[in-house]
Protein backbone atom coordinates (compact mmCIF):
# COMPACT_ATOMS: atom_id res chain seq x y z
CA UNK A 1 0.00 0.00 0.00
CA UNK A 2 1.00 3.63 -0.50
CA UNK A 3 2.10 5.97 2.28
CA UNK A 4 0.83 9.49 2.91
CA UNK A 5 3.66 11.54 4.40
CA UNK A 6 3.51 14.77 6.38
CA UNK A 7 6.97 16.35 6.52
CA UNK A 8 7.58 19.14 9.04
CA UNK A 9 4.03 20.45 8.58
CA UNK A 10 3.14 23.64 10.42
CA UNK A 11 -0.30 25.21 10.24
CA UNK A 12 -2.27 27.84 12.13
CA UNK A 13 -5.56 29.58 11.43
CA UNK A 14 -5.59 33.28 10.68
CA UNK A 15 -6.21 35.39 13.76
CA UNK A 16 -4.83 32.81 16.20
CA UNK A 17 -1.50 33.07 17.98
CA UNK A 18 -0.84 29.35 18.42
CA UNK A 19 -0.34 26.86 15.61
CA UNK A 20 -2.51 23.78 15.39
CA UNK A 21 0.56 21.86 14.18
CA UNK A 22 4.25 22.72 14.37
CA UNK A 23 6.80 20.58 12.50
CA UNK A 24 4.42 17.62 12.30
CA UNK A 25 6.02 14.44 10.93
CA UNK A 26 3.57 11.62 10.25
CA UNK A 27 3.31 8.50 8.07
CA UNK A 28 -0.08 6.97 7.23
CA UNK A 29 -0.24 3.64 5.40
CA UNK A 30 -3.32 3.62 3.17
CA UNK A 31 -3.83 -0.05 3.98
CA UNK A 32 -4.42 0.69 7.66
CA UNK A 33 -7.88 1.06 9.16
CA UNK A 34 -6.80 3.93 11.36
CA UNK A 35 -8.49 5.83 14.18
CA UNK A 36 -7.37 9.46 14.50
CA UNK A 37 -7.95 10.42 18.11
CA UNK A 38 -7.29 13.30 20.49
CA UNK A 39 -9.16 15.89 22.52
CA UNK A 40 -11.44 18.40 20.79
CA UNK A 41 -9.40 21.21 19.28
CA UNK A 42 -6.25 19.12 18.81
CA UNK A 43 -6.57 19.38 15.03
CA UNK A 44 -8.13 16.09 13.91
CA UNK A 45 -10.49 17.64 11.36
CA UNK A 46 -7.79 20.15 10.42
CA UNK A 47 -5.42 17.27 9.64
CA UNK A 48 -8.06 15.62 7.44
CA UNK A 49 -8.52 18.90 5.58
CA UNK A 50 -4.77 19.32 5.14
CA UNK A 51 -4.40 15.81 3.75
CA UNK A 52 -7.39 16.37 1.47
CA UNK A 53 -5.89 19.60 0.17
CA UNK A 54 -8.65 21.95 1.34
CA UNK A 55 -6.03 23.66 3.52
CA UNK A 56 -2.40 24.32 2.65
CA UNK A 57 0.39 24.03 5.23
CA UNK A 58 2.10 27.26 6.28
CA UNK A 59 5.36 25.31 6.15
CA UNK A 60 6.34 21.77 5.25
CA UNK A 61 4.75 19.43 2.75
CA UNK A 62 2.23 16.60 2.42
CA UNK A 63 2.89 13.81 -0.07
CA UNK A 64 -0.24 12.09 -1.43
CA UNK A 65 0.66 9.26 -3.82
CA UNK A 66 -3.06 8.39 -4.08
CA UNK A 67 -6.26 10.39 -4.43
CA UNK A 68 -8.13 11.06 -1.20
CA UNK A 69 -11.87 11.33 -0.53
CA UNK A 70 -13.57 13.26 2.28
CA UNK A 71 -16.60 12.24 4.32
CA UNK A 72 -19.08 13.74 4.85
CA UNK A 73 -19.63 15.50 1.54
CA UNK A 74 -22.12 18.39 1.40
CA UNK A 75 -25.45 17.73 -0.34
CA UNK A 76 -26.21 20.77 -2.48
CA UNK A 77 -29.88 19.93 -3.05
CA UNK A 78 -31.47 18.22 -0.02
CA UNK A 79 -34.70 17.59 -1.94
CA UNK A 80 -33.12 14.84 -4.08
CA UNK A 81 -33.62 11.21 -3.10
CA UNK A 82 -31.34 9.26 -0.81
CA UNK A 83 -30.13 7.23 -3.77
CA UNK A 84 -29.32 10.38 -5.76
CA UNK A 85 -27.42 11.84 -2.79
CA UNK A 86 -25.40 8.63 -2.53
CA UNK A 87 -24.70 8.80 -6.25
CA UNK A 88 -23.48 12.39 -5.97
CA UNK A 89 -21.21 11.32 -3.10
CA UNK A 90 -19.71 8.67 -5.40
CA UNK A 91 -18.83 11.20 -8.12
CA UNK A 92 -20.30 13.52 -10.75
CA UNK A 93 -22.23 10.67 -12.41
CA UNK A 94 -25.65 12.33 -12.36
CA UNK A 95 -24.24 15.53 -13.81
CA UNK A 96 -22.55 13.58 -16.57
CA UNK A 97 -25.76 11.67 -17.32
CA UNK A 98 -27.77 14.90 -17.51
CA UNK A 99 -25.16 16.51 -19.78
CA UNK A 100 -25.05 13.49 -22.10
CA UNK A 101 -28.86 13.50 -22.37
CA UNK A 102 -28.81 17.20 -23.21
CA UNK A 103 -26.13 16.71 -25.88
CA UNK A 104 -28.13 13.89 -27.49
CA UNK A 105 -31.22 16.10 -27.59
CA UNK A 106 -29.19 18.85 -29.29
CA UNK A 107 -28.12 16.47 -32.04
CA UNK A 108 -25.65 18.67 -33.97
CA UNK A 109 -22.18 17.42 -34.89
CA UNK A 110 -20.42 19.48 -32.24
CA UNK A 111 -22.77 18.22 -29.52
CA UNK A 112 -22.31 14.61 -30.64
CA UNK A 113 -18.53 15.01 -30.55
CA UNK A 114 -18.74 16.36 -26.99
CA UNK A 115 -21.09 13.48 -26.15
CA UNK A 116 -18.53 10.94 -27.33
CA UNK A 117 -15.79 12.51 -25.24
CA UNK A 118 -17.99 12.66 -22.14
CA UNK A 119 -19.25 9.10 -22.66
CA UNK A 120 -15.68 7.81 -22.72
CA UNK A 121 -14.98 9.62 -19.46
CA UNK A 122 -18.23 8.34 -17.93
CA UNK A 123 -17.47 4.75 -18.92
CA UNK A 124 -13.89 4.93 -17.68
CA UNK A 125 -15.09 6.14 -14.25
CA UNK A 126 -17.48 3.19 -13.96
CA UNK A 127 -20.63 5.13 -14.80
CA UNK A 128 -22.44 2.16 -16.33
CA UNK A 129 -21.88 0.09 -13.19
CA UNK A 130 -22.45 2.81 -10.59
CA UNK A 131 -26.15 2.12 -9.96
CA UNK A 132 -25.48 -1.55 -9.29
CA UNK A 133 -22.47 -0.71 -7.10
CA UNK A 134 -24.54 1.77 -5.10
CA UNK A 135 -27.36 -0.73 -4.66
CA UNK A 136 -24.88 -3.24 -3.24
CA UNK A 137 -23.34 -0.76 -0.77
CA UNK A 138 -26.71 0.65 0.32
CA UNK A 139 -28.00 -2.87 0.99
CA UNK A 140 -24.91 -3.64 3.06
CA UNK A 141 -25.69 -0.57 5.18
CA UNK A 142 -29.37 -1.42 5.64
CA UNK A 143 -30.84 1.22 3.32
CA UNK A 144 -33.84 -0.43 1.63
CA UNK A 145 -35.73 0.65 -1.49
CA UNK A 146 -38.18 2.82 0.48
CA UNK A 147 -35.39 4.82 2.09
CA UNK A 148 -33.47 5.13 -1.19
CA UNK A 149 -36.45 6.76 -2.89
CA UNK A 150 -37.31 9.10 0.02
CA UNK A 151 -36.21 12.74 -0.10
CA UNK A 152 -32.80 13.16 1.48
CA UNK A 153 -33.95 15.95 3.81
CA UNK A 154 -36.70 13.66 5.14
CA UNK A 155 -34.29 10.95 6.15
CA UNK A 156 -33.00 10.78 9.71
CA UNK A 157 -29.46 11.86 10.46
CA UNK A 158 -28.31 8.24 10.68
CA UNK A 159 -29.99 7.31 7.41
CA UNK A 160 -28.30 10.24 5.67
CA UNK A 161 -24.94 9.13 7.06
CA UNK A 162 -25.37 5.62 5.70
CA UNK A 163 -26.42 6.88 2.26
CA UNK A 164 -23.33 9.08 2.00
CA UNK A 165 -21.04 6.30 3.25
CA UNK A 166 -22.42 4.02 0.54
CA UNK A 167 -21.55 6.67 -2.03
CA UNK A 168 -18.05 7.03 -0.60
CA UNK A 169 -17.28 3.33 -0.98
CA UNK A 170 -19.31 2.51 -4.11
CA UNK A 171 -16.48 3.72 -6.35
CA UNK A 172 -13.56 3.81 -3.93
CA UNK A 173 -11.18 5.67 -6.20
CA UNK A 174 -9.13 7.15 -3.37
CA UNK A 175 -8.15 6.84 0.28
CA UNK A 176 -11.19 7.69 2.51
CA UNK A 177 -10.87 10.41 5.16
CA UNK A 178 -13.90 9.89 7.42
CA UNK A 179 -14.97 12.51 9.98
CA UNK A 180 -17.37 11.49 12.77
CA UNK A 181 -19.47 8.86 10.94
CA UNK A 182 -21.30 7.76 14.11
CA UNK A 183 -23.02 11.07 14.81
CA UNK A 184 -26.80 10.51 14.73
CA UNK A 185 -26.42 6.75 14.19
CA UNK A 186 -28.48 4.60 16.55
CA UNK A 187 -26.88 1.65 18.32
CA UNK A 188 -27.87 -0.88 15.66
CA UNK A 189 -26.69 1.52 12.96
CA UNK A 190 -23.30 1.91 14.62
CA UNK A 191 -22.85 -1.82 14.84
CA UNK A 192 -23.77 -2.21 11.18
CA UNK A 193 -21.46 0.59 10.00
CA UNK A 194 -18.60 -0.79 12.12
CA UNK A 195 -19.02 -4.20 10.52
CA UNK A 196 -19.18 -2.54 7.11
CA UNK A 197 -15.98 -0.52 7.64
CA UNK A 198 -14.12 -3.51 9.09
CA UNK A 199 -14.46 -5.19 5.69
CA UNK A 200 -12.94 -2.19 3.83
CA UNK A 201 -9.23 -2.12 2.95
CA UNK A 202 -8.11 1.14 4.56
CA UNK A 203 -9.19 4.58 5.82
CA UNK A 204 -8.35 7.35 8.28
CA UNK A 205 -11.27 8.05 10.60
CA UNK A 206 -12.15 10.45 13.40
CA UNK A 207 -14.62 9.04 15.92
CA UNK A 208 -15.02 9.08 19.69
CA UNK A 209 -17.27 6.03 20.08
CA UNK A 210 -15.17 3.49 21.96
CA UNK A 211 -17.07 0.33 21.02
CA UNK A 212 -17.37 1.45 17.41
CA UNK A 213 -13.63 2.02 17.04
CA UNK A 214 -12.77 -1.31 18.61
CA UNK A 215 -14.99 -3.03 16.06
CA UNK A 216 -13.39 -1.59 12.92
CA UNK A 217 -9.84 -0.18 13.36
CA UNK A 218 -6.44 -1.84 13.60
CA UNK A 219 -4.22 1.27 14.06
CA UNK A 220 -4.42 4.39 16.22
CA UNK A 221 -2.86 7.80 15.57
CA UNK A 222 -3.16 9.93 18.73
CA UNK A 223 -2.72 13.70 18.71
CA UNK A 224 -1.47 14.19 22.28
CA UNK A 225 -0.62 17.59 23.79
CA UNK A 226 3.09 17.38 23.00
CA UNK A 227 3.48 14.29 20.84
CA UNK A 228 1.92 12.41 17.92
CA UNK A 229 1.76 8.68 18.58
CA UNK A 230 1.14 5.87 16.07
CA UNK A 231 0.38 2.33 17.25
CA UNK A 232 -0.82 -0.90 15.69
CA UNK A 233 -3.51 -2.05 18.12
CA UNK A 234 -7.19 -1.75 18.98
CA UNK A 235 -8.48 1.53 20.31
CA UNK A 236 -9.13 0.10 23.80
CA UNK A 237 -5.56 -1.23 23.97
CA UNK A 238 -4.18 2.18 23.06
CA UNK A 239 -6.50 3.93 25.52
CA UNK A 240 -5.53 1.61 28.38
CA UNK A 241 -1.82 2.01 27.63
CA UNK A 242 -2.18 5.79 27.35
CA UNK A 243 -3.95 6.05 30.70
CA UNK A 244 -1.36 3.83 32.36
CA UNK A 245 1.36 6.11 31.04
CA UNK A 246 -0.47 9.18 32.32
CA UNK A 247 -0.83 7.53 35.74
CA UNK A 248 2.92 6.82 35.80
CA UNK A 249 3.65 10.40 34.82
CA UNK A 250 1.33 11.70 37.52
CA UNK A 251 3.14 9.57 40.10
CA UNK A 252 6.44 10.92 38.78
CA UNK A 253 4.99 14.41 39.08
CA UNK A 254 4.08 13.80 42.71
CA UNK A 255 7.57 12.47 43.41
CA UNK A 256 9.02 15.50 41.66
CA UNK A 257 7.09 17.83 43.95
CA UNK A 258 8.36 15.96 46.99
CA UNK A 259 11.92 16.06 45.67
CA UNK A 260 11.65 19.76 44.92
CA UNK A 261 10.43 20.32 48.48
CA UNK A 262 13.37 18.38 49.94
CA UNK A 263 15.88 20.20 47.76
CA UNK A 264 14.37 23.57 48.51
CA UNK A 265 14.43 22.79 52.25
CA UNK A 266 18.07 21.76 51.99
CA UNK A 267 18.92 24.81 49.95
CA UNK A 268 17.06 27.03 52.43
CA UNK A 269 18.90 25.57 55.38
CA UNK A 270 22.23 26.04 53.60
CA UNK A 271 21.29 29.58 52.67
CA UNK A 272 20.22 30.42 56.25
CA UNK A 273 23.45 28.93 57.60
CA UNK A 274 25.48 30.89 55.08
CA UNK A 275 23.62 34.09 55.95
CA UNK A 276 24.23 33.45 59.64
CA UNK A 277 27.99 32.98 59.06
CA UNK A 278 28.03 36.11 56.94
CA UNK A 279 26.49 38.03 59.85
CA UNK A 280 29.07 36.60 62.26
CA UNK A 281 31.88 38.11 60.20
CA UNK A 282 31.13 41.55 61.61
CA UNK A 283 31.07 40.42 65.26
CA UNK A 284 33.93 37.92 65.35
CA UNK A 285 37.52 38.91 65.83
CA UNK A 286 38.89 36.22 63.53
CA UNK A 287 37.34 37.66 60.41
CA UNK A 288 39.56 35.65 58.05
CA UNK A 289 38.44 32.29 59.49
CA UNK A 290 34.77 33.28 59.67
CA UNK A 291 34.85 34.81 56.18
CA UNK A 292 36.33 31.68 54.65
CA UNK A 293 33.76 29.47 56.38
CA UNK A 294 30.90 31.74 55.28
CA UNK A 295 32.17 31.68 51.71
CA UNK A 296 32.32 27.85 51.73
CA UNK A 297 28.80 27.58 53.09
CA UNK A 298 27.48 30.11 50.59
CA UNK A 299 29.14 28.19 47.77
CA UNK A 300 27.55 24.94 48.96
CA UNK A 301 24.15 26.66 49.27
CA UNK A 302 24.38 27.95 45.73
CA UNK A 303 25.40 24.47 44.51
CA UNK A 304 22.39 22.91 46.25
CA UNK A 305 20.10 25.47 44.62
CA UNK A 306 21.59 24.73 41.23
CA UNK A 307 21.14 20.98 41.72
CA UNK A 308 17.50 21.59 42.70
CA UNK A 309 16.92 23.66 39.58
CA UNK A 310 18.61 21.06 37.38
CA UNK A 311 16.57 18.25 38.94
CA UNK A 312 13.36 20.17 38.37
CA UNK A 313 14.24 20.75 34.72
CA UNK A 314 15.21 17.12 34.17
CA UNK A 315 12.05 15.78 35.76
CA UNK A 316 9.87 18.16 33.78
CA UNK A 317 10.83 16.21 30.68
CA UNK A 318 8.73 13.30 31.99
CA UNK A 319 5.54 15.34 32.26
CA UNK A 320 4.40 15.24 28.63
CA UNK A 321 0.70 14.58 27.94
CA UNK A 322 -0.38 15.56 31.46
CA UNK A 323 -3.14 18.14 31.46
CA UNK A 324 -4.64 19.82 34.44
CA UNK A 325 -8.14 18.61 35.23
CA UNK A 326 -10.92 20.78 36.62
CA UNK A 327 -13.97 19.72 38.65
CA UNK A 328 -17.27 19.58 36.79
CA UNK A 329 -20.54 20.04 38.65
CA UNK A 330 -24.17 20.65 37.76
CA UNK A 331 -26.14 23.44 39.47
CA UNK A 332 -28.53 22.30 42.16
CA UNK A 333 -32.16 22.21 40.92
CA UNK A 334 -35.03 23.77 42.80
CA UNK A 335 -36.65 21.56 45.44
CA UNK A 336 -39.67 19.82 43.95
CA UNK A 337 -42.33 17.66 45.62
CA UNK A 338 -42.35 13.96 44.90
CA UNK A 339 -45.08 14.18 42.27
CA UNK A 340 -44.04 13.45 38.67
CA UNK A 341 -42.54 16.32 36.72
CA UNK A 342 -43.55 14.86 33.37
CA UNK A 343 -46.34 12.37 32.72
CA UNK A 344 -47.45 10.78 29.48
CA UNK A 345 -50.14 8.17 28.79
CA UNK A 346 -50.62 6.61 25.35
CA UNK A 347 -48.71 9.55 23.89
CA UNK A 348 -48.15 9.76 20.13
CA UNK A 349 -46.49 12.73 18.37
CA UNK A 350 -47.67 13.53 14.83
CA UNK A 351 -45.81 15.11 11.93
CA UNK A 352 -48.29 14.55 9.08
CA UNK A 353 -48.55 11.00 10.43
CA UNK A 354 -47.91 9.21 13.74
CA UNK A 355 -44.18 8.99 14.43
CA UNK A 356 -44.26 6.11 16.90
CA UNK A 357 -46.57 3.72 18.69
CA UNK A 358 -48.21 5.04 21.92
CA UNK A 359 -45.88 5.35 24.92
CA UNK A 360 -46.57 5.94 28.61
CA UNK A 361 -44.07 7.10 31.23
CA UNK A 362 -43.51 9.21 34.33
CA UNK A 363 -40.44 11.28 35.16
CA UNK A 364 -39.87 12.05 38.85
CA UNK A 365 -37.04 14.00 40.47
CA UNK A 366 -33.81 12.07 40.09
CA UNK A 367 -34.99 9.91 37.17
CA UNK A 368 -32.78 9.67 34.10
CA UNK A 369 -34.97 8.45 31.27
CA UNK A 370 -33.26 7.29 28.07
CA UNK A 371 -35.34 7.54 24.90
CA UNK A 372 -34.20 4.79 22.55
CA UNK A 373 -35.24 3.64 19.11
CA UNK A 374 -33.98 3.44 15.55
CA UNK A 375 -33.12 6.48 13.45
CA UNK A 376 -36.27 8.25 12.31
CA UNK A 377 -38.46 6.91 15.11
CA UNK A 378 -39.31 10.37 16.52
CA UNK A 379 -36.94 10.65 19.48
CA UNK A 380 -36.06 14.31 18.83
CA UNK A 381 -39.74 15.18 18.26
CA UNK A 382 -40.63 13.66 21.65
CA UNK A 383 -37.96 15.77 23.36
CA UNK A 384 -39.27 18.87 21.58
CA UNK A 385 -42.79 18.19 22.89
CA UNK A 386 -41.46 17.69 26.43
CA UNK A 387 -39.62 20.98 26.09
CA UNK A 388 -42.80 22.88 25.23
CA UNK A 389 -42.86 22.86 21.42
CA UNK A 390 -46.43 23.18 20.06
CA UNK A 391 -46.51 19.80 18.30
CA UNK A 392 -49.62 17.84 17.45
CA UNK A 393 -50.06 14.78 19.65
CA UNK A 394 -52.59 12.18 20.79
CA UNK A 395 -53.01 10.82 24.30
CA UNK A 396 -52.31 12.78 27.44
CA UNK A 397 -49.22 14.74 28.43
CA UNK A 398 -48.89 16.85 31.57
CA UNK A 399 -46.18 18.95 33.17
CA UNK A 400 -46.21 21.59 35.92
CA UNK A 401 -47.04 25.13 34.88
CA UNK A 402 -43.65 26.32 36.09
CA UNK A 403 -40.91 23.90 35.08
CA UNK A 404 -37.38 25.01 34.35
CA UNK A 405 -35.82 23.02 31.50
CA UNK A 406 -32.27 23.14 30.11
CA UNK A 407 -31.78 21.89 26.56
CA UNK A 408 -28.87 20.44 24.64
CA UNK A 409 -29.70 20.15 20.96
CA UNK A 410 -28.10 18.00 18.30
CA UNK A 411 -26.94 21.14 16.48
CA UNK A 412 -25.42 23.82 18.77
CA UNK A 413 -27.22 27.17 18.71
CA UNK A 414 -24.06 29.28 18.99
CA UNK A 415 -21.89 28.72 15.92
CA UNK A 416 -20.76 32.23 14.92
CA UNK A 417 -19.53 35.41 16.55
CA UNK A 418 -17.67 36.10 19.78
CA UNK A 419 -18.26 33.87 22.81
CA UNK A 420 -17.99 36.88 25.15
CA UNK A 421 -20.64 38.76 23.17
CA UNK A 422 -22.91 35.72 23.20
CA UNK A 423 -22.55 35.31 26.97
CA UNK A 424 -23.22 38.99 27.57
CA UNK A 425 -26.38 38.90 25.44
CA UNK A 426 -27.58 35.78 27.25
CA UNK A 427 -26.85 37.24 30.70
CA UNK A 428 -24.50 34.37 31.63
CA UNK A 429 -21.55 34.72 34.00
CA UNK A 430 -18.47 34.50 31.79
CA UNK A 431 -16.16 33.44 34.62
CA UNK A 432 -18.35 30.47 35.58
CA UNK A 433 -18.87 29.62 31.94
CA UNK A 434 -15.11 29.46 31.39
CA UNK A 435 -14.73 27.21 34.46
CA UNK A 436 -17.22 24.71 33.02
CA UNK A 437 -15.50 24.77 29.63
CA UNK A 438 -12.11 24.23 31.33
CA UNK A 439 -13.53 21.12 32.98
CA UNK A 440 -14.50 19.91 29.50
CA UNK A 441 -11.02 20.58 28.11
CA UNK A 442 -11.62 23.95 26.41
CA UNK A 443 -9.42 26.71 27.78
CA UNK A 444 -6.86 29.35 26.97
CA UNK A 445 -6.68 31.08 23.61
CA UNK A 446 -9.47 28.90 22.21
CA UNK A 447 -12.01 30.97 24.13
CA UNK A 448 -10.84 34.15 22.39
CA UNK A 449 -11.40 32.77 18.88
CA UNK A 450 -14.56 33.40 16.93
CA UNK A 451 -16.97 30.51 17.23
CA UNK A 452 -16.90 29.72 13.53
CA UNK A 453 -13.17 28.95 13.80
CA UNK A 454 -13.62 26.45 16.64
CA UNK A 455 -14.06 22.71 16.11
CA UNK A 456 -17.49 21.02 16.12
CA UNK A 457 -16.59 19.36 19.42
CA UNK A 458 -15.69 22.69 21.03
CA UNK A 459 -19.00 24.20 19.87
CA UNK A 460 -20.86 21.21 21.32
CA UNK A 461 -19.07 21.74 24.63
CA UNK A 462 -20.24 25.36 24.62
CA UNK A 463 -23.79 24.09 24.09
CA UNK A 464 -23.37 21.74 27.04
CA UNK A 465 -21.89 24.50 29.22
CA UNK A 466 -25.05 26.56 28.71
CA UNK A 467 -27.02 23.60 30.01
CA UNK A 468 -24.68 23.11 32.97
CA UNK A 469 -25.13 26.74 34.05
CA UNK A 470 -28.93 26.58 34.01
CA UNK A 471 -30.41 25.53 37.37
CA UNK A 472 -33.07 23.35 35.73
CA UNK A 473 -35.67 20.95 37.08
CA UNK A 474 -35.21 18.73 34.03
CA UNK A 475 -32.38 18.37 31.51
CA UNK A 476 -33.47 17.54 27.97
CA UNK A 477 -30.37 16.36 26.12
CA UNK A 478 -30.53 15.31 22.46
CA UNK A 479 -27.37 13.38 21.51
CA UNK A 480 -25.14 15.41 23.88
CA UNK A 481 -22.00 13.41 23.13
CA UNK A 482 -21.86 14.02 19.37
CA UNK A 483 -18.38 15.29 18.41
CA UNK A 484 -17.12 15.08 22.01
CA UNK A 485 -13.74 13.55 22.78
CA UNK A 486 -13.59 10.55 25.08
CA UNK A 487 -12.20 12.47 28.09
CA UNK A 488 -15.16 14.87 27.93
CA UNK A 489 -17.61 11.96 27.56
CA UNK A 490 -16.21 10.32 30.65
CA UNK A 491 -16.29 13.59 32.61
CA UNK A 492 -19.95 14.17 31.72
CA UNK A 493 -20.82 10.58 32.53
CA UNK A 494 -19.24 10.86 35.98
CA UNK A 495 -20.83 14.21 36.85
CA UNK A 496 -24.28 12.89 35.90
CA UNK A 497 -23.76 9.84 38.12
CA UNK A 498 -22.42 12.04 40.97
CA UNK A 499 -24.96 14.89 40.86
CA UNK A 500 -27.96 12.76 39.78
CA UNK A 501 -29.95 15.38 37.83
CA UNK A 502 -33.41 14.69 36.45
CA UNK A 503 -32.96 13.95 32.75
CA UNK A 504 -34.70 12.81 29.61
CA UNK A 505 -32.09 12.15 26.96
CA UNK A 506 -31.34 10.61 23.59
CA UNK A 507 -27.87 9.17 23.13
CA UNK A 508 -26.40 6.37 21.04
CA UNK A 509 -23.15 5.84 22.97
CA UNK A 510 -23.91 2.41 24.42
CA UNK A 511 -21.64 2.74 27.45
CA UNK A 512 -23.11 6.12 28.43
CA UNK A 513 -26.71 4.87 28.18
CA UNK A 514 -25.99 1.64 30.06
CA UNK A 515 -24.31 3.45 32.94
CA UNK A 516 -26.40 6.61 33.21
CA UNK A 517 -30.03 5.69 32.52
CA UNK A 518 -32.29 4.71 35.43
CA UNK A 519 -35.04 3.73 32.97
CA UNK A 520 -35.66 3.65 29.24
CA UNK A 521 -38.56 3.90 26.84
CA UNK A 522 -38.34 2.45 23.36
CA UNK A 523 -40.06 4.17 20.47
CA UNK A 524 -41.42 1.70 17.95
CA UNK A 525 -43.04 2.18 14.58
CA UNK A 526 -46.86 2.31 14.68
CA UNK A 527 -46.82 -0.55 12.16
CA UNK A 528 -45.15 -2.81 14.72
CA UNK A 529 -48.09 -2.59 17.10
CA UNK A 530 -51.32 -4.36 16.16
Amino acid sequence: MANILCRKVSFGYDGTERNVFTDLDLLIDTGWRTALTGRNGRGKTTLLRLIHGELAPDRGSIERPVDVQRFPVPVADPTISGFEAAKDAAGPFRRWEQEMARLLDTGDDGALARYGTLQTRFQGAGGYEIDADLARELAALGIDDALRSRRFDRLSGGERTRCLLAGLFARQAGFPLIDEPTNHLDRAGRERVAEYLHAKPGFLMVSHDRAFLDACVDHVIALNPDTVETRRCSFSTWRRTFRERIARQERANAELRREIGRLEDAAGQRRRGADKREAEKGAHTDKGFIGARAARQMKRAIAVERRAGKAVEERRQTLVDIERTYPLRLPAPARRPARPLLTAHNLVVHRDQPLFAPVSFRVRSGDRLAVVGPNGSGKTSLLELLGGAPLVFEGTFTRPARLDIARVRQQPRWTTGSLSDRLLAAGLDESRFRQVLAALGVRGATLERRLESTSPGQRKKIELARSFLSPADVLLWDEPLNFLDIDAREAIQEVVLHDAPTMVFVEHDAEFVDRVATAAIELRSPAEVI
